[in-house]
């Protein structure tokens, strides 16, 4: 039975895959923090395993022990999905140092540490996909993002450097780049906005949202999920260094 690693796999984006990749046989090892809401997805049924694995990505040893442990008990992944991501709104005069650290400890830091950790054990299979999660930032800038913004904008870079430097490896490397999907962490930016903005009014600044997207709305977790599971697949084994927009047109504006 193949297995996946997925990292920030507990809630939003990261469950939605994991329940896809769990629908299709797959063992899944879900790398996070959330160990209420891990447990409660390795407890769903599927047709494949699900395992979750208490992990902290701002920890390069925290990262290597929960792979070890997922590598022990499913064997080499022949995918990896590194989403494990934060986002901390605030403007350029209003930046705290603990907020900078933590963006860039999980957002960059943390995808790192987490590809070198699996794309070792890939290396030895000489095969593997990764897919790493990056943003419409990548493209464009956001109001009280430029941290965020920049995270997503290295992990863009390390997506083609890393597929120069995989590729002989048997290994491919891709990046989804959705823009605002419903999700707990998209809650509580909208959350934000809508008090800086709106009144405090959730619904408007979500309304707000929808409307400035191609589509007229959000994306939903699992319309993500679906291209995280296409890339890792033999139909998409020509597709390496990518960088895939998954946004309603958006970032075509």
């Amino acid at each position: 039975m193949p297995s996946v690693i997925i990292t920030g796999g507990a809630t939003g984006i990261g469950a939605a895959t994991v329940r896809k990749f769990a629908s299709e046989g797959y063992s899944v090892a879900v790398l996070d923090i959330n160990s209420e809401s891990g447990a409660a997805l390795a407890a769903e049924s599927h047709r494949g395993a699900v395992q979750f694995f208490l992990t902290d990505v701002r920890d390069r040893a925290s990262i290597e022990t929960s792979v070890d442990q997922a590598m022990q008990q499913f064997g080499t992944p022949s995918s990896l999905f590194a989403n494990a991501g934060i986002q901390r709104l605030a403007s350029l005069f209003s930046l705290k140092d603990e907020d900078v650290d933590n963006i860039i400890d999980v957002n960059l830091k943390g995808t790192l540490y987490t590809v070198a950790a699996v794309a070792a054990l890939m290396r030895e299979a000489r095969t593997g996909s990764i897919i790493l999660m990056c943003s419409d930032q990548t493209f464009v800038g956001k109001e009280g993002s430029i941290v965020y913004g920049a995270t997503k904008g290295a992990v863009a870079q390390m997506t083609k450097s890393l597929s120069v430097e995989l590729s002989p490896l048997g290994i491919r490397i891709n990046a989804v780049c959705p823009a605002t999907v419903k999700t707990p962490l998209a809650d509580k930016v909208l959350a934000e906005i809508a008090e800086k903005h709106f009144d405090g009014d959730v619904n408007a600044a979500w309304r707000a949202e929808a409307e400035g997207i191609p589509l007229g709305r959000v994306a939903e977790p699992e319309e993500i999920a679906e291209v995280v599971f296409f890339l890792s697949q033999p139909a998409a084994s020509f597709m390496t260094g990518a960088l895939i927009p998954v946004d309603g047109g958006f970032t075509a504006q």
